[in-house]
């Protein structure tokens, strides 16, 4: 987006990944100025930093109900900040990573602050990009790096070069539209995305999952061939993501 001179209505504040407390020192500034923010499911970490800062939080994932699609969610969310702004500025959201990156929220937040004239600005954490490419120890300048999110390579049919290493993103969200209820998802709602990545790779093609880390764990990851894409199923959480290396020879 672009900069602006005038006092920000809005200021989205990434947080880093997961429960790692990955604050910039600009972050940190900045909620040491602000009374309260507005997160959605603040980590343990960062929530007892903001109290030892004196900064209260108001958490909103409670409006995430079992069953709910998750876009009423996110609109009802994005009209209660733009709301705010009529009684308190800056209203201060803190989310994941880089805010505009992989965050239905806050990238629908951005365009409605600018439809509504709100000066809005964004401070961008440690994304999970940079959390997996560290964790792969990948060196993107020489082979490149192809990045998708899970529902939209199959929903879209995009396209897989298989000899550049491929990261997709958000594997949790394929199988699901709205608020977890208590049955988990079936293997067989991930064959789409089995059969998706079939058309690009053998089926000896190692496939991994990667679950980053949370609630104080270290990274994670399973592997396995492609052909046994159904083994990962078990190991997704939210965090998940996959991994497939370049092909030793493309299809």
């Amino acid at each position: 987006m672009a900069p602006t001179d005038r006092d920000p209505a809005i200021i989205v504040l990434g947080y880093g990944v997961s429960d790692t407390l990955q604050l910039t020192v600009e972050a940190q500034r900045i909620l040491s100025r602000v009374g309260s923010v507005y997160a959605l499911y603040l980590p343990p970490n960062l929530a007892r930093y903001l109290k030892s800062q004196r900064v209260s939080c108001v958490d909103l994932s409670d409006r995430f109900g079992a069953g709910r699609p998750f876009a009423d969610v996110y609109l009802e969310i994005v009209d209660l900040i733009l709301q705010r702004t009529a009684e308190e500025r800056p209203v201060v959201l803190l989310t994941p990573g880089n805010p505009l990156f992989l965050n239905a929220v806050t990238r629908f937040l951005v365009q409605q602050a600018r439809a509504r004239d709100l000066p809005i600005r964004i401070h961008p954490g440690v994304s999970q990009v940079d959390t997996l490419v560290s964790y792969l120890g990948l060196d993107v300048t020489t082979f490149g790096l192809q990045l998708f999110d899970a529902q939209r390579l199959v929903s879209r049919r995009q396209p897989v070069n298989p000899a550049v290493p491929l990261l997709v993103l958000q594997v949790a969200g394929f199988a699901a539209s709205e608020a977890p209820a208590a049955v988990p998802p079936s293997a067989g709602e991930y064959a789409p995305l089995a059969d998706c990545l079939a058309r690009f790779y053998a089926a000896d093609q190692p496939v991994t999952l990667i679950n980053t880390s949370s609630n104080g764990r270290s990274p994670s990851h399973v592997t396995v061939q492609l052909s046994r894409f159904s083994e990962l199923v078990p190991h997704v959480r939210p965090e998940s993501s996959l991994f497939i290396d370049r092909a030793k020879k493309s299809r």
